[in-house]
């Protein structure tokens, strides 16, 4: 009994400790600007009922259609503490959705022909063949195929990467698979960058990092406001990230079981799958504020844009890979970027099924008016999204300073958008017409 006392008082004391200061702390003036085509007007009411409920605090949503803005919308505060309205041109740290934008550049790698998804990794990097990764192909490793998602015992950090190149490669090299390659997949939640972003280097003519090619390759010559490894001069954009303590995001996320087991799984069963791929790295989300972490390009989970530059460069991908004649990618690529490899249990996430092909994930829309329909992109924990619908030629993203336990898309704040967005929709393209 003295066990269950003391773990209720320390429960209650830190639901008191996180959320009394905010019933006394004073209410800011509700935010909401931006753009919306008037038939979406019903998005722009949804995101001002939120942000004056409270629900929303502080995120930015934008939606294109054939290739064209119709939603560019932000709401809420940057820095609450100072006061700082989010602005057009705010920036947030997206985590996870930064797969997807990472796998559009390895993709444009691919139709430069200096990688092939059929080829293993091996053959780019030649120390990656050991303990068993020998086969393992460009494409499992993309679509979470390899068995790859713990570094083994010990906890690593972004900077310990970034600041002893050589001896962390070395050290991916020594890793064995946890299952098969190519037999079942796992999400790889960090060491997807680590692995992704040591093979582009390798197969890249010039040895350049994921930051310097998708800004070289992607960012600049498309006009998307995204960063792989964010500039320091450019910290001033980003908002202000607000992060739960681990057991917040416990108490938070019992009313999901798949959430709930994901989180109990990573604190108290590390030698489970989902314990060794969430307990790769030593994370306190506050150092993520830090402008010398932002600096550091790591694709799994440190990118750093707009909600609109994620929706422009997948508007690409929504119109089959070109826009006005400018092409992102070649026809046969965009294929094989649009084609599924697996569906099926997760491994990490053994309450979920998953459908994966290289790099995004594949998501059945929920809307009634669009039942199997399937949209491709990538979630990101906090409530993060970047998507693209190729049937509806649409594309969006939805970014939060305000990071929540969702991160499978189903977000309550993000799901009212998108609700909303495809409600409107089928009025629009008939007004089109």
């Amino acid at each position: 009994m003295g066990l269950i006392r003391w773990g209720v008082t320390l429960l209650l004391f830190t639901l008191a400790f996180t959320y009394l200061p905010r019933l006394f702390s004073p209410k800011l003036k509700p935010h909401v600007d931006g753009y919306f085509h008037p038939k979406f007007r019903k998005v722009a009411d949804t995101l001002r009922d939120n942000v004056e409920s409270g629900k929303e605090r502080g995120a930015a949503f934008a939606v294109y259609h054939h290739g064209e803005v119709v939603v560019d919308m932000w709401a809420g505060y940057a820095d609450e503490e100072a006061e700082r309205p989010w602005a057009s041109d705010s920036m947030c740290i997206v985590f996870s959705t930064t797969k997807g934008m990472a796998a559009i550049a390895v993709a444009r790698m691919v139709d430069k022909g200096w990688l092939d998804y059929k080829k293993p990794v091996a053959h780019y990097w030649p120390g990656f063949a050991q303990n068993g990764k020998g086969e393992i192909t460009v494409e499992q490793l993309l679509g979470h195929q390899g068995g790859l998602v713990s570094l083994g015992a010990n906890k690593t950090s972004l900077r310990e990467y970034r600041d002893n190149q050589e001896a962390f490669t070395r050290r991916l090299e020594e890793v064995t698979p946890l299952w098969e390659p190519g037999t079942a997949h796992g999400y790889h939640a960090f060491t997807f960058g680590f692995y992704v972003d040591t093979l582009v280097r390798m197969a890249d003519p010039k040895h350049r990092n994921m930051t310097q090619i998708f800004r070289e390759e992607i960012a600049e010559p498309f006009g998307i406001d995204f960063h792989i490894g964010l500039p320091k001069s450019l910290v001033h954009r980003v908002a202000r990230g607000h992060y739960m303590s681990p057991l917040e995001s416990i108490v938070k996320s019992v009313q999901s079981w798949h959430l709930f087991n994901l989180f109990a799984s990573s604190m108290f069963f590390p030698e489970s799958f989902a314990g060794k791929a969430l307990n790769v790295l030593g994370l306190k989300f506050n150092t993520f504020n830090d402008p010398d972490e932002m600096s550091i390009g790591q694709s799994a989970v440190l990118g750093i844009g707009t909600a609109r530059s994620v929706a422009k460069l997948y508007s690409y991908m929504a119109m089959g890979g070109s826009i006005k004649g400018k092409q992102l990618l070649k026809p046969e690529t965009w294929k094989m970027v649009t084609t599924s490899l697996r569906t099926g249990q997760d491994l990490v996430f053994p309450s979920l099924t998953s459908e994966w092909g290289r790099g995004v994930g594949f998501r059945d829309l929920p809307h009634p008016k669009y039942k199997g329909q399937k949209v491709i992109g990538h979630s990101g924990f906090g409530g993060q999204v970047g998507y693209f619908d190729p049937v509806n030629q649409v594309s969006l993203g939805y970014i939060t300073n305000h990071a929540s336990v969702h991160g499978l898309y189903d977000d309550p704040r993000f799901l009212d958008l998108e609700a909303a967005f495809y409600d409107c929709l089928e009025d629009y393209v008939r007004a089109r017409k």
